[in-house]
């Protein structure tokens, strides 16, 4: 009989009106109580973790999650999450990169409506992770996933598109992991998870992230200053989120001047895009080789989640030259490499 574990987070799906609007209010035991038929799947212990807006969510929760599930990790076979939507998938990024070897399979899921509002889609949500649970571990699947709205979706590639619809969660430039047909939990795709060694070293699960990324969004007639004064806080990465296949303006208000003096302070400069999918090719146009030519690194088909978790997870372990080869290496399927 198999053992999971049921992890409580807060979110959208433990909410209840309060005087200032819906917030966190109920236990995981109390969630669990909606779902009689979950009776079938065994041997299920709940353990209330957090009890938070996922709005509220930073890196020190995603170290206290991380923490917890190495420290329970020989003692069930599956990992189910309930989590706000709104930073899930961040949540699902940082785990991908900073517990890369986990070996038991870790199901994120939350929902769009509450699980005491008649129609809402928690009870769904959460009787199909643990479909996908119990698939994953006969099939000897691990992996940070993401349930939502009857689909699996890999950790660092998933993304919420929809603000109020069911189906709020896509997999971007990846393939789903599986999906629900017939009451049945179908692993349609296996991620690669066995890549490149990661450089991170962790002592007693002490996990070292770095905030001192900025994300920067580009639009027309973007001043310059704006990202000279970004560029003047030192910090440690900058992620732009470009135009199109990544185009950064280099008339008017040319953006190059910032960018080149972001260089020369040794700063590493990642570059994306605001469209969701198909991801960035600096190659194409000359707003994009022009930045290339300086010196930045391209985001190529990252989700902008998996861009900034990574480069956070990465940066306290390598130097600041060395970005863009740790950028670029692939450790769990969450970048495509020509």
């Amino acid at each position: 009989m198999n053992r999971f574990l049921v992890v409580s987070t807060g979110g959208t799906i433990a909410s209840a009106q309060g005087e200032d609007g819906l917030a966190p209010a109920l236990t995981g035991n109390e969630l669990l109580n909606y779902i009689p038929a979950l009776q079938d799947f065994g041997d299920i212990d709940i353990h209330d973790l957090l009890s938070k807006d996922s709005s509220n969510m930073s890196p020190f929760d995603w170290k206290r999650i991380a923490s917890f599930l190495l420290e329970q990790e020989r003692n069930y076979d599956a990992f189910i999450i309930l989590h706000g939507t709104d930073t899930m998938a961040y949540t699902a990024s940082a785990l991908s990169f900073m517990i890369p070897y986990f070996s038991k399979p870790v199901i994120i899921t939350g929902s769009m409506q509450p699980i005491i509002v008649p129609g809402t889609d928690a009870v769904d949500n959460i009787y199909t992770s643990f479909l996908f649970a119990q698939a994953m571990v006969e099939n000897k699947r691990r992996g940070i996933t993401i349930s939502f709205g009857n689909q699996l979706i890999h950790g660092p590639r998933s993304q919420k598109i929809l603000s109020h619809d069911y189906t709020a969660f896509s997999s971007i430039n990846y393939p789903h992991l599986g999906h629900i047909e017939r009451g049945k939990a179908l692993l349609t795709h296996v991620p690669n998870l066995e890549m490149e060694p990661f450089p991170l070293r962790t002592k007693n699960h002490d996990f070292d992230l770095e905030t001192a990324v900025f994300l920067v969004t580009l639009f027309p007639g973007f001043p310059a200053k704006y990202l000279e004064y970004v560029v003047n806080m030192e910090p440690k990465a900058i992620v732009i989120e470009a135009l199109g296949l990544g185009g950064v303006p280099y008339l008017g208000e040319s953006l190059l001047p910032p960018l080149k003096i972001s260089q020369d302070m040794g700063i590493p400069v990642v570059i994306t895009t605001q469209c969701v999918y198909g991801g960035v090719d600096l190659n194409v146009y000359e707003v994009g080789r022009k930045t290339l030519k300086m010196g930045v690194i391209s985001g190529k088909d990252m989700t902008r989640e998996g861009i900034i978790t990574k480069l956070m997870v990465l940066l306290p372990h390598i130097r600041p030259y060395e970005t863009e080869k740790w950028l670029h290496t692939n450790f769990c399927d969450e970048i495509t490499l020509e």
